[in-house]
């Protein structure tokens, strides 16, 4: 029991050593950066890389998501992330389109919706299997291409349950819009 408690103590001084090795190593690219980005001294790895391609410094964001091992599915959330809220539509769809997101698109989707643009959104929208393409319809108040993708994937009867019960019962010109898709099947 005393060898066992020994070598824990000694792995936990070990993964306080380098994550604080970590923490200076940052904090040191941080200065580097400040010349470029002001007042990003003392802040977290993901919110750095968040600021940096919010500035359009994606070699930056590239260079720290190498040097701190940034996993290719948190750089892609982080960065997908921070240019919807920087609002470049363009550079978003350009990286969506580089290479296969080893995220999927949803994030896109959700990034698009957070920053209000669900023009933007639909463009993912598409990318998706249509079960969650119908979710995301339903997250954008657009039931009636809900209806439309619902009636094109498989199980659609319960998706054409799911959408009439978000749709309001007093909406009765709605409601007969998507019956009348959902009985073109």
């Amino acid at each position: 029991a005393v060898v066992s408690t020994q070598s824990t103590g000694i792995a936990k001084e070990n993964l306080e050593s380098q994550l604080t090795q970590e923490q200076v190593a940052l904090i040191k690219r941080q200065e580097n950066l400040q010349a470029k980005v002001a007042d990003v001294v003392g802040m977290g790895l993901n919110e750095t890389v968040d600021l940096l391609v919010q500035r359009a410094l994606y070699a930056e964001a590239e260079g720290l998501r190498k040097e701190f091992k940034l996993s290719d599915r948190k750089f892609w959330w982080l960065k997908a992330r921070a240019l919807a809220k920087a609002r470049n539509w363009p550079e978003l769809e350009k990286f969506a389109k580089g290479k296969k997101s080893p995220i999927g698109y949803k994030p896109f989707v959700d990034a698009c919706i957070e920053n209000c643009n669900k023009v933007e959104a639909v463009k993912y929208v598409e990318r998706l299997p249509r079960e969650q393409q119908v979710e995301c319809y339903m997250d954008m108040d657009m039931p009636e291409k809900a209806a439309e993708t619902a009636r094109l994937a498989r199980g659609s009867e319960e998706l054409f349950e799911r959408i009439l019960s978000q749709v309001s019962a007093q909406n009765t010109g709605l409601r007969d819009k998507i019956n009348a898709i959902r009985n073109n099947v």
